[in-house]
């Protein structure tokens, strides 16, 4: 079944990035109005939510239903109070600060997994701290004891992480490596997870092509279906075969592609009563919706200790 793509919010001044249901509605990232909206399907409505987000990208709810931001322009993640606060996470990696995260998920137990590559548009404010020696998948947990946040570097070997996804058992981390402005290979790998958490050696489930043209844009976007296929935004208008919504089985094959509307897709995420529309933000500024897409998004369950 094809796939229509409507857009339904928008436009924005620059691209939409981060998208995430909170069981009613739709939370975006308008990042450089460093706004977040809310669109709610019931009434066709979009409003903003918050404003002064500092480039929040990638956003991340957790089975408790809390909000995280990905904060380029402070090069940390945020945790989002209901009251319009937010709490800034530890933004520290052995004595330095983190790159620009800008995309994650949060798992289970709470821990928040992100993708922490470099970014041509400076943070905010002086440049005091450089940018880390590596562009690295990273992870913010709770210490065992002290409860404060801590961060573990969890890759070895990406150069240019840019999405980020878990597997329904949350025994594989997916990771989105490249994008059009590296000269390394544009990849959709899954890292197996360990009984310890940490990651092994990753599996290549696709690599993105080159034409032409140049390099195709890889991924970019994550989201995972009830089945534990990926659904993935890759792609661009002006290379390769296009922007495209991919759906890659757990082993990488490719089970159906879409083509996308809107410029090239960001990230997505399942929502509506059912979760079974597909919400999808883009490089031209907009929020776009395949209804009724037969597939069902994935919901993580929380383990309390």
């Amino acid at each position: 079944m094809s796939w229509h793509f409507e857009r339904v919010a928008g436009p924005h001044d620059g691209h939409t990035g981060g998208v995430v249901w909170d069981g009613g509605a739709v939370i975006y990232s308008a990042v450089l109005e460093a706004k977040l909206y809310r669109y709610d399907p019931a009434n066709g409505v979009t409003r903003p939510i918050r404003a002064f987000t500092n480039r929040v990208n990638g956003l991340g709810l957790s089975a408790e239903g809390t909000l995280y931001g990905s904060q380029e322009g402070s090069r940390r993640i945020i945790e989002m109070m209901p009251d319009g606060s937010a709490i800034p996470l530890e933004p520290w990696l052995g004595g330095a600060r983190i790159n620009y995260p800008c995309d994650l998920t949060v798992d289970s137990h709470g821990r928040i997994w992100f993708a922490d590559p470099y970014n041509p548009l400076p943070s905010h404010g002086p440049q005091v701290f450089p940018d880390l020696p590596h562009a690295s998948v990273l992870r913010l947990e709770h210490h065992p004891t002290s409860h404060a946040w801590r961060i573990k570097r969890m890759t070895l070997d990406t150069k240019v992480p840019r999405c980020v996804a878990l597997s329904p058992d949350e025994r594989t981390l997916y990771v989105g490596e490249g994008d059009l402005a590296s000269e390394g290979a544009r990849e959709l790998r899954a890292y197996p997870i360990n009984a310890e958490g940490m990651l092994e050696a990753p599996r290549l489930l696709h690599s993105f092509a080159r034409d032409q043209r140049g390099s195709q844009r890889g991924a970019e976007g994550i989201a995972i279906d009830a089945e534990g296929n990926l659904v993935v935004c890759a792609g661009s208008d002006d290379k390769g075969p296009g922007a495209l919504i991919y759906v890659f089985s757990s082993t990488g094959r490719v089970i159906e592609s879409h083509p996308f509307p809107g410029g090239a897709p960001m990230r997505c995420a399942f929502g509506g009563a059912d979760r079974n529309d597909l919400y999808v933000t883009s490089a031209t500024g907009g929020l776009w919706r395949a209804a009724r897409t037969g597939r069902t998004g994935y919901v993580r369950p929380f383990v309390r200790h």
